[in-house]
């Protein structure tokens, strides 16, 4: 517990409560109320526990100096509320696993855009497990040091606030491929 400030425009910061904390002492209600968490609570509450039942920190240990990303995927997915993206993420910003690739429909359209050659992932109607991990793989093949965090440096480059710093004939390429794109599902609609 810490405040920084003085008199009316002091701020009071609590430090993250322990998974010890968290697995034993604290309630729904105490989430909801003194932490604001919502519906968000009983979830933090079950992946306490199940981290806790796991070995806590010494899993997370154990995950960080796994060799195959896949398998940290597996292991994370069990969490109540962790999708696959979800895992990735964890995986790539917080245990190290530089080869976990988060994929959305963001990035799902940057493979192949840019990296499917074999147009494999085309005619996919939807992001199936299956094609999730082949995006990833298209990703891990093109980019063997560190394909998270290319991966991550693509998907910046998409949202609309770095567009204004990519090359025109880049941002055309994008837009192009994005109007093609539209019209391929509009068709397919027929």
């Amino acid at each position: 517990l810490v405040t920084i400030g003085d008199g009316k425009a002091a701020t009071t910061l609590y430090s993250f409560p322990s998974l010890e904390q968290l697995s034993s002492r604290m309630t729904d209600k105490d989430l909801r109320s003194v932490c604001g968490m919502g519906y968000r609570a009983k979830y933090l509450l079950q992946t306490a526990q199940l981290l806790q039942e796991l070995g806590g920190e010494k899993f997370l240990w154990k995950l960080r100096d796994e060799k195959d990303s896949l398998a940290v995927q597996d292991a994370l997915v069990q969490f109540c509320g962790v999708g696959r993206k979800v895992a990735d993420c964890v995986a790539l910003f917080s245990l190290r696993q530089d080869c976990a690739i988060p994929v959305d429909v963001h990035v799902w359209n940057i493979a192949l855009r840019d990296y499917d050659e074999d147009e494999a992932l085309k005619e996919a109607k939807s992001l199936t497990p299956a094609i999730y991990k082949q995006t990833g793989d298209l990703f891990r093949d093109r980019f063997t040091n560190k394909p998270g965090w290319a991966h991550s440096l693509l998907f910046v480059a998409e949202l609309p606030s770095f567009r204004p710093t990519l090359p025109s004939d880049l941002v055309n390429e994008m837009d192009k491929f994005r109007e093609e794109e539209k019209a391929r599902k509009k068709a397919k609609k027929k």
